[in-house]
């Protein structure tokens, strides 16, 4: 009993800052919050009438859902002050088959014959992690030669 008292003390302790976040309506609901009632910074109210009135976002959030609605690439282009606003909610609440393939991976990469990896500083488990696909041709082009290996290019190509 002492052990279950402890974890849950525990866990108040860990996750206050989460259970004390208030998450405005208009974040979950945005296509049925009325404007004049919600809590929007007058500064990004024009931005948020243009995306409450934009049909292909309306689509979005009814077949994706609010997390996935957010953080669509086109809509962070055209809403990108509402964007910014809610991302900091977004990642307060990882979806469990994130928060599982975080332990997974973390157990993957923590074995005995890779105990060089280091989550924390490098970020290994961060790139585990994402299902970004890297452009491997943008990183070639913006990869600048080793000079030396220039010089001998253009040493080679003038004596031939």
């Amino acid at each position: 009993m002492t052990h279950l008292e402890n974890l849950i003390e525990d866990f108040k302790v860990r996750f206050d800052d989460l259970a004390k976040m208030k998450v405005p309506e208009w974040i979950l609901t945005p296509f049925d919050v009325e404007i004049e009632s919600a809590d929007i910074p007058v500064h990004m109210k024009e931005e948020f009438i243009d995306m409450t009135v934009d049909l292909e976002a309306s689509a979005l959030f009814r077949r994706k859902g609010f997390r996935e609605f957010w953080i669509n690439e086109n809509n962070v282009a055209k809403y990108p002050q509402l964007c910014a606003v809610i991302e900091p909610f977004l990642l307060g609440f990882p979806s469990i088959c994130m928060v599982e393939a975080g332990f997974s991976h973390a157990n993957a990469v923590l074995t005995k014959k890779r105990n060089r990896l280091s989550l924390e500083e490098r970020g290994d488990l961060r790139l585990k992690l994402t299902n970004l696909q890297p452009k491997i041709s943008a990183l070639i082009e913006a990869h600048q030669a080793h000079p030396s290996t220039v010089k001998r290019e253009k040493v080679c190509s003038t004596e031939n």
